[in-house]
């Protein structure tokens, strides 16, 4: 009878002795962005948030996040950078909708394209941002920057 047990790449668990039992939780490694864009992001959902290691997990939807974001960024700095179709006027039509608190109408966007911009104001700002992602076929990416 042999004793050894073998569990290849191992460096991708973490270990873990909880009441003398040996528990391997599957590491899931940072992406980088050009590999987070070659994902279908669609339908897609944020699990964990944080900006500058400040939890945000009650956010789980991009826009929500990115209105959040724009609520403690100038809006001079939002509208000379951003990628987004945005008036400071108050419109509704043509996928435009206003936010009161922010005083800005922000035409609609696929996840992709918020993401995009999320990452826009954050590298402006000097931020850092780290996403656990759940895809829509249930697979989980992080991303960090």
């Amino acid at each position: 009878m042999n004793n050894t047990i073998t569990i290849p790449n191992i460096q991708e668990f973490r270990q873990q002795i909880i009441n003398g039992n040996l528990v391997l939780t599957r590491i899931i490694p940072f992406i980088d962005e050009a590999t987070l864009f070659q994902k279908n992001l669609r339908g897609s959902t944020i699990v964990e948030c944080k900006i500058n290691n400040n939890n945000n997990n009650n956010i789980h939807k991009y826009k929500k996040l990115l209105i959040y974001l724009y609520s403690i960024t100038d809006i001079k700095t939002i509208l000379q950078n951003t990628i987004l179709n945005i008036s400071q006027e108050e419109k509704y039509e043509k996928g435009f909708e206003y936010y009161n608190q922010l005083g800005v109408s922000i035409q609609g966007a696929d996840a992709r394209r918020i993401l995009k911009e999320l990452i826009n104001i954050i590298k402006i700002k000097n931020y850092s941002m780290e996403l656990k992602i759940k895809l829509k076929n249930d697979d989980i990416i992080r991303f960090i920057i």
